[in-house]
This record gives structure tokens, C-alpha cells and sequence, in this order.
């Protein structure tokens, strides 16, 4: 039998999922989602066709069926160097929820995440991190990466749902309150689900790779010119050192160098740290 989530899950999905009316209620009439996607019951976005209503019956049916291929994903990809399955409740559940929300596609969805290459690689603390780095939506209205604070709220909850200890008891805490309470008495969200998630980016996408990319880039065009500079005003390295102004154009052309040298550097630290989840990417 298929391993199902958790009721930690299972509530966490039907908060977050929930229709416009919200207390994890489904729509029944369908609706566009913050990234402009029909979509109704929890979160199904499979046949949804404007102005047809469907049932409560239907909305459990599609929510039931989203939930065997989330479950089925998790359960398949979600495994030890040995093979073996190596995720707790609480983690299951935590991942089933993202892979609901961003899909089962092995080139942009769950399987691709990094939030699953650090759990599969042992290091818990950086795969609920990870969570975060699934944020962003295309915003319909300019086509650009927004945050999205709903997305933002519901990562959160499920990085902390994944560090739960199991057997203790989850409890699934959203927004600021006075104390803990149970997802089911939270009013409706803040903000309906996107049900389009943008992937994470690459490194080589990363403002910071770019940026380091363009100093390392302006660095090499000014060793390159530093050292025209210096071929033109002397005829040898022994005339440079003895004149003053080849001496200070070589200390120049020196420091451009290691400039250049650090800039490469930094640069390939930054790839190093987002392969292992260290960094979010921005």
C-alpha cells in the first residue's frame, strides 16, 4: 500500500490549498490563483473549466487523487545511498506538501529540489532551508519573479513541520499569534495559493554569479589593458623597473591580477555553497 501523509499533513494541505472563503474550505466554483491559474477545489488545477461548479464529493475526489501522485513522487525519490526509504512522518508529510505545490516534474518540480538532494544527502538542517528557496511566482500582470507571501507563509510552516521530531506531536502554527493553535481553528489565509511555482534558480542564474561574472570580466579587461599600457611605454621589464612610471604601472597591473584572482574565487565559493544548500539563491 502507498505510504499516505501524516494528519499534520494532511491539515497543512487543506489550510494552504483552501478556496477564496478559506478555514480549509475547497471552491467550489472556479478561480484564478495569484499566478493566474484555474483552479478549484484544494488546489486542483487538472479540468477546471470557468463557471462550472463542481461538488464537495468531486473537491475530496481530486484532492485524494493530487495526493496519491504527491505521495507517490516523495515516496519514490525520497530515499537513502542504499535505496532505502529514509524520510519520518513529519518529514514525509513536509515534502508531499511542497511536491503538491510545485509539481512532480523531474526537470522543475520536487525531484529536481534541493530540499530533496539535501535530505537524500543526510543534512536536515539545509534541506528545511531549502524550503524557502521556492518562493517565487511569475507575476501575471508583468510577467517578472515576485515573492509571494503566501508561498513565503507556507514554506515556513512546512520547514517547520519537516523538523519535527516524530512521535511528538505536530502542531502546524501560521502568522503571528499569542500562542500555538491547531491549523484547523486558523481563519482564512492571507493570501490564496499560487498554484505556479517558479523553480529555483541555477547558479549560473544567480545575481551573485553575474555579478562576480562582470567583475571577473571588467578585471581581465584591465589586466588586458594595464599591460598594453605598459608594453607601450617600455620595451622590457628592466626598463619598467628602472623608470618610476613603469614601476608604478607594474604595481597596478599586479594588483588588477590578484583582484581578478579574487573575484574568480569568491565566485566559485558562492557555486559551492548553493550546490550544498548554504545559500538561497537571488
Amino acid at each position: 500500500m502507498p505510504r499516505e501523509i501524516n494528519a499534520a499533513g494532511y491539515r497543512l494541505i487543506k489550510e494552504f490549498e483552501a478556496g477564496p472563503a478559506g478555514n480549509s474550505q475547497p471552491a467550489l466554483m472556479p478561480y484564478l490563483c495569484p499566478a493566474g491559474k484555474l483552479t478549484n477545489g484544494w488546489g486542483n488545477t487538472h479540468n477546471a473549466k470557468p463557471g462550472v461548479a463542481i461538488t464537495l464529493a468531486q473537491a475530496e475526489a481530486d484532492l485524494e487523487r493530487n495526493l496519491d501522485w504527491a505521495e507517490a513522487c516523495v515516496e519514490q525519490y525520497a530515499r537513502d545511498r542504499n535505496g532505502r526509504t529514509n524520510a519520518n512522518d513529519n518529514e514525509f508529510a513536509a515534502m508531499v506538501s511542497l511536491c503538491f505545490n510545485i509539481g512532480p516534474d523531474p526537470a522543475a518540480g520536487f525531484p529536481r529540489s534541493t530540499v530533496l538532494r539535501m535530505h537524500n544527502a543526510g543534512d536536515k538542517a539545509a534541506a528545511a532551508a531549502a524550503f524557502a528557496m521556492w518562493r517565487k511566482m511569475r507575476d501575471p500582470s508583468t510577467g517578472g519573479l515576485v515573492d509571494s507571501a503566501g508561498l513565503l507563509r507556507r514554506r515556513n510552516v512546512e520547514a517547520n513541520l519537516y523538523l519535527t521530531p516524530v512521535p511528538e506531536r505536530a502542531t502546524v502554527v501560521v502568522g503571528e499569534v499569542q500562542a500555538p493553535i491547531e491549523v484547523t481553528k486558523l481563519p482564512p489565509p492571507v493570501e490564496l495559493m499560487p498554484q505556479q511555482v517558479a523553480p529555483e534558480k541555477s547558479a549560473a542564474s544567480s545575481k551573485t554569479v553575474i555579478a562576480g561574472g562582470l567583475s571577473m570580466a571588467a578585471g581581465a579587461a584591465t589586466v588586458a589593458d594595464q599591460a598594453n599600457q605598459l608594453g607601450t611605454t617600455v620595451t622590457s621589464v628592466t626598463q619598467a623597473v628602472s623608470s618610476v612610471q613603469g614601476l608604478l604601472k607594474l604595481g597596478a597591473l599586479g594588483l588588477s591580477i590578484v583582484a581578478l584572482a579574487a573575484a574568480a574565487y569568491f565566485t566559485w565559493r558562492y557555486i559551492q555553497k548553493r550546490r550544498r544548500g548554504e545559500v538561497l539563491s537571488t
